[in-house]
Formats: structure tokens, C-alpha cells, sequence
């Protein structure tokens, strides 16, 4: 593990190891409605110097168009195609179970707006009476009617333990306004499982975003289009605030992992913590 002051000092010095580069957004380029101090800097510095970049984001409740409007009314500038969300992963989803266009599902809570669920090609409801004619569920996020939802989701698995239950991000809680935290579906949809599990149920969600593999191998393939070639996984760097999904989510698909502390993570944690990145920053 080595530490530097910055991530831009880093890149001066060492960019060329690089073919791409990647970061999470909230805690890292953004604190709240706000730019995180340097953001704006390394977002030019990539784009005079021309390296790829992605920014992943387990953000369950936003669709990227939403995603880049908070970036952009900050004064990073990004666009949507320069987001890869927790909700892609819905895309490889349908193609490996060969669902066709229009499959129902029953979702809790936003899925953004476009809604990201219609934009992969699957149909949603929010009817609880129609909830025998889905798919499965698919967790969102906000505000909504938890006893209903979570109870009409619970008897589908009951009735139905084989229909899916999909969870585009796994996180437990979000940051929100005043310091408050918000309840992610991370932690509903594992409630659902341990609910079903309590009535002899096996019910195991289908997780899209970090640290899973889904919304990593989605960004890498997406990548690869991009440049028209193959990439080794180790010439990527993720920079992440994270040492629960950024960090080990990183790891385990081969890339380079920076940790910086501006976020989520304090130097206690980092101490205690049996998860390293490869790199940690300061700042930016």
C-alpha cells in the first residue's frame, strides 16, 4: 500500500502505466450537491492528456442522464455515456435469460428517470395485485410504501421462491442532506432474504452493483468498444472512497485500486480494515 498527497501528483508521474481510469462519484468528484475539492482539476487534467475514463456509481435511484446533471450543475464536466451505473447491469441480465422485451417486473421505490429498468428493455410495475405476473422484483429506491412493497415482495418469493430478486445496489445506506443517511436497497433487499429464509425460503439476490462483478465487467466491455482493443484489467486504476465496495469490488476484478480520503473512509478505518488498496491519496 503506498501513499501519496494527490492523485494528480500521482498520475504526472506515473499516467503512462494507464490505459483507463475509473471513479466512484459520491465522496470522490462530489461531496453532496457540491464539487469535492480537485475534481474539477483531475477531470480537465484527463481530458487535456486524453486518458479514458469511467465513473461508476451505485447510485439506484438515478438514471445516468440524472447523475450527469448533479455532476454537470457542479461545474465537473462529464456526460451520461462517461457514467456506468449500478442499473446496467440489467442489460447483460436480460440477454443471459433471454427475457423479451417488455418482461414485467415489480419494483420498489425509483429507478430514475428514464427510468433505467425500461431503458434496459423490461417492463415495471408497482401494482401489488400484479405482482404474480412478474418476473421478479427489482429494488429502487427513495420514498415509497414499505409495508406494502416489501410484504407483496415477500409473498411472491413465498409463493414463487424460484422468480428473481434483483438488487442494482447492494449498499446498506446512502449518505443524504444534513448528514442524515438514507436506507439503500442493499438493505431491503436483504430483509426480503432473510424474511423468505425465516419461512424456509432460499431466496438469493441478484446483486448488479459494487463490489459485484456485474457493473465492473459491464464498464470493461464497455471500454474495450471503446478503444477498439483489448485492455489488461491491471493497466486500470479505480479510485474509490470505499473499502466495502470501490476497494474489494476493484480487487477482485483485477484492476489497480486507489482509496482516497475525502469520503466515506477515515484513517482509523483504513488501519483496522484487513482490505488495502493498492494506492492511497489525501485528496485528489
Amino acid at each position: 500500500m503506498q501513499s501519496s498527497r494527490s492523485l494528480r501528483a500521482w498520475l504526472r508521474a506515473h499516467g503512462a502505466e494507464l490505459d483507463a481510469i475509473v471513479f466512484d462519484i459520491d465522496g470522490v468528484l462530489l461531496h453532496g450537491p457540491n464539487p469535492a475539492p480537485g475534481s474539477l482539476e483531475v477531470m480537465r487534467d484527463l481530458h487535456a492528456v486524453g486518458l479514458p475514463f469511467a465513473l461508476l456509481t451505485n447510485d439506484g435511484c438515478h438514471s445516468p442522464e440524472e447523475k450527469a446533471g448533479f455532476l454537470i450543475a457542479s461545474g465537473v464536466p462529464v456526460t451520461a455515456a462517461d457514467i456506468v451505473s449500478c442499473g446496467h447491469g440489467l442489460i447483460e441480465l436480460k440477454a443471459r435469460h433471454g427475457w423479451e422485451d417488455g418482461r414485467l417486473f415489480y419494483v420498489l421505490g425509483s429507478l430514475g428517470t428514464p427510468c433505467y429498468a425500461e431503458t434496459a428493455g423490461l417492463g415495471v410495475t408497482r401494482d401489488p395485485a400484479a405482482v404474480d405476473g412478474c418476473t421478479g422484483v427489482i429494488i429502487g429506491e427513495k420514498s415509497y410504501d414499505w409495508a406494502v412493497a416489501v410484504t407483496a415482495a415477500f409473498n411472491l418469493f413465498r409463493r414463487h421462491p424460484e422468480r428473481f430478486l434483483i438488487v442494482p445496489n447492494p449498499d446498506d445506506c446512502y449518505p443524504g442532506r444534513d448528514g442524515q443517511m438514507g436506507v439503500a436497497s442493499g438493505a431491503v433487499g436483504r430483509m426480503i432474504e432473510r424474511l423468505c429464509h425465516s419461512c424456509g425460503v432460499r431466496k438469493t439476490p441478484v446483486y448488479l452493483g459494487k463490489p459485484y462483478a456485474p457493473i465492473f465487467a459491464y464498464n470493461h466491455h464497455r471500454l474495450e468498444r471503446r478503444l477498439g482493443r483489448t485492455v489488461r484489467r491491471e493497466r486500470v486504476l479505480i479510485v474509490g472512497d470505499s473499502l466495502t465496495s470501490d476497494v474489494p469490488g476493484g480487487r477482485d476484478f483485477g484492476y489497480r485500486t486507489a482509496l482516497v480520503m475525502t469520503g466515506l473512509t477515515r484513517p482509523d478505518m483504513l488501519a483496522a480494515s484487513e482490505v488495502k488498496p493498492d494506492l492511497v491519496f489525501e485528496e485528489l
